[in-house]
């Protein structure tokens, strides 16, 4: 039965909202064929997923939502995580987009990051496009309930075969929000393009509860390469909803990296889709929880075209009370032959309240396909606690190092470096109770102790063929 919203989510709201921002009739339009979905739709429309639907519900009405935006000071409001070291960035304050830098050179180039509501003004042609084609459609209840009461948002292109080495960035804060924060993320990459964005989602500590909702979108064109990375680090009285889509053309190459630390309740899907021949995507998704948090994440890879590889691994570690299920498909249509996938999720227990669950599946349509998935949810071993007691550990610094350890080999992987050296730096700080965000690399090093030497070799690593050790021939 599908979930009857009240309170301040309404077709008037989204009336109100198309009608503060100037949309034109079209985008209107769109955002109410998506609220009527959301309205309609049930939180899964999987009979396998059902019975974990409760891991992620909440009540939506609890939640404000004001279709007119707020004027934001961003010196003030991004004290203490500005650097002054930033570059291709822009700054997200709640729901309002209030600065946004680009270096000359890549402007003079065509590359645009701007907010998505300028580039609905200055790039209408092809965001009108894109929307009647929307990766993220109407058929997941918070990608339309996104769709219909987006309130911000980023877009970023890359033209044709233009390569950008330093990763374009985007930060959000949010500081006791009296708004819900609804935003898209449009990456458009071209022809041949190469380029890396890095989003980072922090809140201070809000007394109210708070919503954060996202739609990630990414449409890599022929030939193109395009690493995304997210790192959530909200605060626990906040609810994370967040769809991911990728479309791979021929020959392109997307990854998706994403950390989740944060929040109370977090909602994630992410789709692959892997529509051009030889097309590649990798997904790497970490969480480590604690207290009542609950992690609902599912992950899809859709081989829609032959000689297409796909990965998605995911690993977290649970503490104290807290659950997680991992929900994941495999679909090989008949017309992708000599496709690759592989589908693994790992979770580690770190008290006996705590809970993990993995819904791994395959759907194959054809012959001459390696496609396999893997599934393990364990304690930490402790005969392994004990041999590095025995070497003279503190239990505690043993039992972190285990942790830290098991997730390396999905950190390692990741490809945006920022993210790679600051994701084992915020993990270990989470253990030891500290929050902490990503940071530069001079700052990372003064206070890790690090030599620039030592971080200089620290590259993403290619681990074993994952395909040569787990696959099935499927009909």
């Amino acid at each position: 039965m599908a979930q009857q919203v009240v309170g301040a989510f309404t077709e008037e709201a989204v009336k109100s909202l198309s009608k503060s921002l100037r949309e034109s009739d079209w985008l209107t339009k769109f955002r109410l064929d998506a609220y009527r979905s959301f309205v309609s739709l049930p939180l899964e429309t999987s009979s396998l997923y059902t019975k974990y639907s409760y891991l992620s519900a909440f009540e939506a009405a609890q939640f404000p939502f004001i279709p007119a935006k707020r004027s934001i000071d961003f010196r003030s409001f991004f004290q203490d995580y500005l650097t002054g070291k930033e570059r291709n960035i822009l700054l997200q304050g709640n729901e309002t987009e209030i600065h946004s830098e680009l270096d000359e050179k890549l402007s003079s180039q065509g590359v645009r990051l701007m907010s998505l509501h300028e580039a609905l003004r200055e790039e209408e042609s092809l965001l009108k496009q894109l929307f009647a084609h929307k990766l993220v459609g109407s058929n997941e209840k918070y990608a339309a309930f996104t769709n219909a009461f987006f309130n911000s948002g980023t877009f970023v292109r890359i033209p044709k075969d233009v390569v950008i080495a330093e990763p374009l960035r985007k930060m959000l804060l949010t500081s006791e929000p009296e708004n819900s924060v609804v935003e898209q993320t449009i990456v458009y990459a071209e022809e041949g393009a190469k380029a890396r964005f890095s989003e980072e989602l922090y809140s201070r500590e809000n007394r109210s509860p708070s919503l954060v909702a996202s739609v990630v979108e990414i449409h890599a064109k022929r030939g193109s390469s395009v690493d995304f990375s997210s790192t959530q680090l909200l605060d626990e009285n906040t609810v994370f909803v967040t769809n991911k889509d990728a479309a791979a053309a021929d020959d392109a190459r997307v990854s998706v990296s994403s950390l989740f630390l944060g929040s109370s309740i977090t909602r994630s899907r992410m789709n692959f889709q892997m529509n051009g021949r030889g097309s590649v995507a990798e997904g790497f998704e970490i969480f480590f929880t604690g207290g009542k948090q609950r992690f609902d994440f599912e992950s899809n890879l859709l081989h829609n075209a032959p000689d297409s590889t796909g990965s998605t691994q995911a690993r977290g570690a649970l503490k104290d009370e807290s659950q997680s299920i991992f929900k994941g498909m495999i679909k090989i249509v008949n017309a992708a032959k000599n496709s690759r996938a592989y589908l693994a999720h790992h979770a580690m227990i770190l008290d006996r309240r705590a809970k993990s669950d993995g819904v791994p599946s395959l759907e194959i349509a054809t012959n001459e396909v390696r496609a396999t998935h893997s599934a393990s949810v364990a304690q930490l071993d402790e005969e392994q606690v004990f041999y590095l007691m025995a070497r003279g550990l503190p239990e505690s610094e043993a039992k972190k190092m285990l942790v830290l350890g098991f997730f390396e080999p999905v950190l390692s992987r990741i490809p945006i470096e920022q993210t790679r050296e600051g994701a084992r730096f915020i993990i270990e700080g989470k253990w030891d109770g500290e929050k902490r965000r990503l940071l530069d690399r001079e700052t990372l090093i003064s206070l890790t102790g690090e030599t620039v030497r030592e971080a200089k070799q620290q590259q993403p690593q290619q681990a074993e063929d994952i395909f040569e050790r787990h696959y099935k021939y499927r009909k």
